[in-house]
């Protein structure tokens, strides 16, 4: 499948078109072009693709990015900024990528290694002092890069985040990772966690001496000729561009969240015509700032095997075919967003929804399979289990039914209490089952306040039903402690038996 129309860039809804003379390292110039030249084949059926899994899934907006044989070929947004004001989507229009962020990151890593002022074999804690050298003695840069340094998931909430005053503050992140108790060796398994990247994004400002943000707009955005890509601030609301949205009690709401990732593995936020020309930087040789990647041979070339540079690296993968694969998605409650590429193709699909279930993923290897001669492949709605909505109203409805049993239970107690049909018998078996069910609310408390993520990071609607399923069950539990220090007399007993 080819497109006959090179360079073409649309905004939907589709009835106007924007034609790019020039869209090599920046978009310089646009023209409007009175009405729309029909459709090719092609082009009209990964349109009528995306437009069904947007209706399938309640997708307020999409931003869609394609590059075929080393050049941008289609630059395409559909759908609305924000259900709220309803204003559309442009091509020029910044959207969160989460995850794919990571890239980027890595990118800062190489402009710095190729001025020669890292070795990405070094230490970290060579560079960042307030990383104990002894504790983490041999984790390099490469080990963060390719998610190797011993640091897991459950680490990332050592960090600052969802709104704390120094959640953007990457000295204060190094700090607290200082104390992660890293599993094995460096180097010894690979466990994807965001806090690498964050630990890279601390080198990097250490290393440049200008803020993170700063050294990543000078010399990463603009060089690629990025020019609406930036990083986020601490406060999303001010942010200019698309909003991003969830599921809320069954409908699909501007998501309130605070929680957007960190500096280093998130937080970038870039428009379709921006990633378009990004995706060609990485995959055609062309001259400027980033001429280095394809110095010595392709980069790719140079990629270790499972995940190294933002990417996960497959050969031969099941859904694709022969043939390198880089693939990286970002998730977030707000947004979901995917980039594939196949180097050796010289093709890539970049895919940026703005709700927290788009099937961003499995559209961007639908439409990469395509630009090779397959079948786009059927429209499909998400699965309801991954949706945090439908875990909130289950979460909800056990939280009402514990709670009015809870209730029960403490009503008819104290009922019985008073009327004579039970009395205290705080007996030693008792009191220590009594004490063990004691234990576990506290437990149970303790677990969900301290423990566990932030109670920001949760879905807006999770952050609702669960505070009130841990509430009725710390209730249904301490009423059946109450409930087991007494008993009823043997004459009630034998006058209840049947």
């Amino acid at each position: 499948m080819r497109y006959a129309l090179r360079w073409r860039v649309t905004s939907l809804p589709g009835s106007r078109c924007y034609d790019l003379g020039v869209l090599r390292g920046a978009i310089l110039a646009t023209s409007l072009i009175a009405g729309c030249a029909p459709s090719l084949p092609a082009n009209t059926e990964i349109d009528r693709f995306v437009r069904a899994e947007l209706a399938l899934n309640g997708v307020p907006g999409l931003a869609l990015a394609i590059v075929e044989r080393g050049e941008i070929g289609l630059v395409r947004t559909y759908g609305v900024q924000s259900v709220e004001s309803g204003q559309p989507l442009t091509v020029d229009t910044p959207m969160g990528l989460a995850s794919l962020s990571k890239a980027l990151t890595a990118l800062a890593i190489l402009r710095l290694e190729q001025e020669g002022r890292i070795d990405r074999g070094a230490d970290a804690s060579e560079i960042l002092p307030r990383l104990t050298k002894t504790h983490w003695a041999g984790v390099s840069l490469d080990h963060l890069l390719q998610h190797r340094s011993g640091l897991r998931r459950s680490h990332d909430f050592l960090l600052p985040c969802c709104g704390s005053p120094d959640e953007l503050d990457l000295e204060v992140a190094v700090e607290r990772l200082n104390d992660a108790d890293l599993e094995g060796l460096p180097g010894e398994s690979m466990s994807y966690a965001n806090s690498n990247y964050v630990l890279l994004a601390a080198i990097i400002e250490r290393v440049s001496g200008v803020p993170f943000s700063a050294y990543m707009q000078q010399r990463v955005f603009r060089p690629l000729g990025m020019r609406q890509t930036s990083i986020a601030v601490a406060d999303p609301s001010t942010d200019v561009g698309a909003l991003p949205h969830e599921w809320q009690w069954g409908s699909v709401r501007v998501s309130p969240s605070r929680f957007l990732g960190w500096r280093g593995s998130s937080l970038v936020r870039a428009s379709a015509a921006d990633m378009a020309v990004y995706l060609e930087a990485l995959l055609d040789r062309k001259p400027g700032d980033f001429e280095f990647l394809h110095a010595d041979g392709p980069w790719w070339g140079r990629l270790d095997h499972g995940y190294d540079l933002g990417w996960t690296v497959q050969e031969d993968p099941r859904w694709f075919g022969d043939g390198l694969v880089l693939e990286h998605t970002g998730k977030t409650w707000g947004g979901r967003t995917a980039a594939v590429a196949a180097p050796q193709a010289r093709a890539a699909v970049a895919v940026l929804g703005n709700l927290g279930t788009t099937r961003s993923q499995a559209m961007a290897r639908g439409i990469l399979r395509s630009l090779g001669g397959k079948d786009l492949p059927m429209p499909q709605r998400a699965n309801r289990a991954e949706i945090p909505d439908t875990w909130a109203m289950v979460l909800l409805a056990a939280a009402t039914g514990l709670s009015g049993l809870s209730g029960w239970f403490g009503w008819r107690t104290r009922h019985q209490l008073r009327s004579g049909r039970r009395t205290w018998r705080p007996t030693a078996g008792r009191f220590a089952r009594s004490a063990v069910l004691g234990c576990l609310a506290v437990t149970l408390l303790y677990r969900y306040h301290f423990a566990g993520p932030p109670h920001a990071a949760f879905p807006t609607t999770i952050q609702v039903a669960l505070p009130a399923l841990v509430a009725s069950v710390f209730a249904l539990l301490l009423v059946s402690a109450v409930r087991g220090l007494t008993a009823m007399p043997a004459r009630t007993r034998e006058v209840a038996s049947p």
